[in-house]
């Protein structure tokens, strides 16, 4: 349990009160070489703690998750850190949940694929630090962009569509992007009088509409992604 903790307030640490700036893509390929550890582990917390748990025996899954943390360190770099210091203070401070971001923050990015995954719900999270979306809406759609094949999710982005036809959704179903909705069906009178049909039955058609959540996740992310 105490690495647990260890873990959670060093990467809570890390986001308020790091200077980001020397994190890379690459970082993670290279942080276990001990010519690093005197340098950049020892501005970003996060990263010395977990090499420093693994001291004896580092896993390849430590690597992984090491390389998911550092993607989405990445993405928030460039936002002060006095800023993301009030924004996470504010939720921490608040009664509304249980766990403080940092922890709740590992949870998300151990759940998540790869660090390309992380990568999305990182910029997600950036909306939240720079007051576009409050929290809950971020938790909400972080569970969303883990579910969804990234390749998916950029074309999801890109497209401008709030409805889609029923098999347009393919493999967005049962991720929270669409929900089905059948418009009412109504009768009337046939205006043609020489039709055999007396009546026309409209509506019941069924289609796909982009979810709340998801529409901010479109209009998030596509301010961050780079074309």
């Amino acid at each position: 349990m105490s690495n647990i903790n260890n873990i959670s307030n060093s990467f809570e640490q890390t986001i308020k009160d790091s200077d980001l700036q020397n994190v890379s893509i690459e970082l993670s390929e290279v942080v276990l070489d001990s010519v690093l550890k005197d340098g950049i582990l020892k501005d970003i917390p996060i990263l010395g703690t977990i090499v420093g748990l693994g001291k004896t025996s580092v896993k390849v899954t430590d690597i992984l998750f090491l390389k998911k943390v550092v993607s989405f360190l990445f993405e928030i770099k460039t936002i002060d850190p006095e800023e993301r210091k009030k924004m996470i203070n504010k939720i921490d401070s608040s009664q509304d949940f249980k766990l403080k971001v940092g922890e709740k923050l590992l949870f998300i990015i151990d759940k998540c694929d790869d660090h390309e995954n992380a990568k999305y719900v990182s910029m997600f999270f950036a909306g939240f630090l720079e007051g576009e979306i409050v929290y809950s809406q971020f938790l909400r759609g972080a569970k969303m962009i883990q579910q969804v094949y990234t390749g998916d999710l950029i074309d999801f982005i890109k497209d401008s569509r709030d409805v889609l036809d029923n098999d347009e959704v393919g493999d967005y179903e049962g991720t929270g992007f669409y929900i089905a909705y059948s418009e009412p069906i109504s009768l009337r009178d046939q205006d043609d009088w020489k039709a055999s049909e007396k009546y026309v039955v409209e509506g019941g058609v069924s289609k796909e509409y982009i979810t709340d959540t998801a529409k901010t996740i479109r209009e998030v992310l596509r301010k961050r992604i780079k074309n």
